[in-house]
């Protein structure tokens, strides 16, 4: 269907705003005043009145977890919770008003004990024992880098006090000696591995789920961490009949999480090397992980941390293995994204990259994501060796008030440099890293013009902010360029895909405490309308 789309506040780059677009087989073929599409316009054309609305493009979240959102909105939702006592309410009310099928285990994500206003600690199994001692329970904490089971799922694990944690995963212990249900990073795989196997049928439906809630937010394309190592191949079937049967499926590059070279060697012999596909789905990037966050204390630092010196995080790979598989994806065309948190895990990032990357030419375009403990030169070397960022102002909505705990002053005042990263030149992307953080890209954008936490009432790093433009931009020119799409994706230019959405509010003009509360009206993909509140 072409269709010219007038009465808009359509935006094209800093400083230019036009009326109107004629799109033509999901294309952006013209765009200028109202009397210049309008006139002389083909006999099947429609036309759309915008009724004065601003129009951005479409929004492209660089990271999050796509099958995830769909998954955390079927399962136990723990976001908000303010005691341990609120977790066991909400697992004792799910299985009030749902049957659990013979083998299944009660999920549930998103508890935070630093939001605990009872006491502040992490719950155990015992607590999970409060809600059932027959039906295993896994509650994953909102970073998804520790979660706690039930005594029933420990035991279906095979988890006992013989138990021995993989590298770079732990298995926690009370004083006795006995696991107390709080396991973290790799080992979490050793308790997850009890629920059941999925079908290609539910995961496409995992993703349909979460692309429905994205497209209500305004994305249109999502850089997304579904495909895992332990699993790979379903995964990959389950994405790809959500392409063949689901007509209202998002763009999607998909980022693969195969840190053990001896399956990424066969992913890459089964031709998903980065960027097959097409303009709906592509296979990204190798997806690496080499710490865990900073709220659980499993964030690789460099020094121990301010508020437990018997702790520099978790690593989960050594260097060695880390330039090994980095060389090997490098040496194959494919890019490569690493999960790092703590200035530790950053520094083993950045000694990766940079041994392969020859004077300053990331030809891969190889990113960091997350990139939040930072000094100086670490910011330096992203730009030297032109490394992306890949980064989520969100974060410290809840950061900020544990961060300078964590790492003492002097650092958190050199952390979440992502104003600073842009500036100098560095390639920097927004996401959410959902469902981490919620996926609205209105509330993200604001922490980065405000460079406030959501409530409004505290502050963390204001010369970090950046305006409203830059926001924009790098939540889509810039994650375009991070999939190799910035020739076609991010702008509302002629040659363009016409993947747009429509806004409640003229974001470039009121205050920046105001983009909080934006909505999405209207959502385009191809020229087609996929949401439409």
């Amino acid at each position: 269907m072409n269709t010219a789309y007038y009465n808009g506040n359509i935006y094209v780059e800093r400083g230019r705003f036009v009326t109107a677009m004629y799109v033509k087989d999901g294309i952006i073929e013209k765009i200028g005043t109202d009397r210049e599409i309008l006139a002389n316009l083909p006999a099947d054309a429609t036309k759309t009145d915008l009724g004065g609305k601003t129009v951005v493009p479409g929004i492209n979240d660089s990271h999050l977890h796509i099958q995830s959102v769909g998954q955390t909105l079927s399962r136990v939702m723990l976001n908000g919770t303010k005691s341990v006592g609120d977790m066991i309410s909400a697992g004792r009310e799910f299985l009030k008003n749902h049957t659990l099928g013979r083998g299944e285990v009660l999920l549930g994500h998103g508890w935070n004990q630093d939001y605990f206003t009872d006491e502040i600690r992490m719950p155990t199994r015992y607590d999970l024992d409060e809600i059932s001692k027959e039906i295993p329970i896994i509650f994953t904490r909102a970073c998804g880098h520790i979660c706690v089971a039930n005594s029933k799922a420990l035991e279906l694990a095979g988890i006992t006090k013989e138990t021995e944690a993989v590298a770079g995963g732990v298995i926690y212990k009370d004083e006795n000696g006995q696991p107390n249900g709080l396991i973290s990073e790799n080992s979490q795989y050793q308790v997850s591995k009890i629920v059941p196997r999925r079908t290609v049928e539910k995961i496409s439906n995992d993703f349909i789920v979460g692309m429905k809630y994205a497209r209500s937010q305004g994305i249109t394309s999502l850089q997304s961490n579904d495909i895992k190592v332990a699993d790979w191949q379903l995964t990959a079937k389950g994405i790809e009949h959500l392409y063949a049967t689901y007509p209202d499926a998002l763009r999607l590059y998909e980022q693969c999480n195969l840190g053990n070279l001896t399956e990424y060697k066969k992913f890459l012999d089964r031709g998903y090397k980065t960027g097959t596909g097409d303009d709906m789905f592509k296979y990204g990037p190798l997806k690496l992980f080499v710490d865990g966050s900073l709220g659980a204390r499993t964030a690789l630092m460099r020094k121990p941390y301010a508020d437990d010196d018997t702790t520099c995080g978790v690593s989960t790979i050594s260097q060695e293995d880390f330039n090994a598989i980095v060389k090997f994806a490098d040496d194959n065309g494919c890019q490569v994204v690493t999960h790092c948190i703590g200035d530790g895990a950053i520094d083993l990032v950045l000694n990766g990259y940079e041994s392969v990357i020859k004077n300053g030419e990331n030809k891969n375009r190889h990113r960091g994501i997350h990139v939040q403990i930072t000094d100086r030169e670490m910011l330096q070397r992203f730009k030297d060796s032109d490394i992306l960022a890949e980064v989520q102002p969100i974060f410290i909505d809840y950061d900020m008030n544990v961060v300078e705990d964590r790492v003492g002053r002097e650092l958190a005042n050199q952390s979440y440099a992502f104003g600073d990263l842009y500036r100098m030149g560095v390639h920097v992307s927004y996401g959410t890293d959902s469902p981490v953080e919620d996926l609205n890209p209105w509330h993200n954008i604001y922490c980065a013009v405000t460079r406030k936490n959501l409530a409004g009432t505290k502050t963390y790093r204001r010369d970090q902010r950046v305006d409203i433009y830059d926001a924009v931009d790098m939540y889509t020119t810039a994650s375009a360029y991070a999939s190799f799409e910035e020739n076609k994706k991010g702008r509302l230019l002629p040659g363009y895909f016409a993947d747009f959405a429509v806004l409640d509010r003229n974001i470039f003009q009121i205050t920046p405490e105001e983009v909080r509360d934006t909505i999405c009206l209207k959502t385009v993909l191809a020229g087609r309308t996929i949401y439409e509140k």
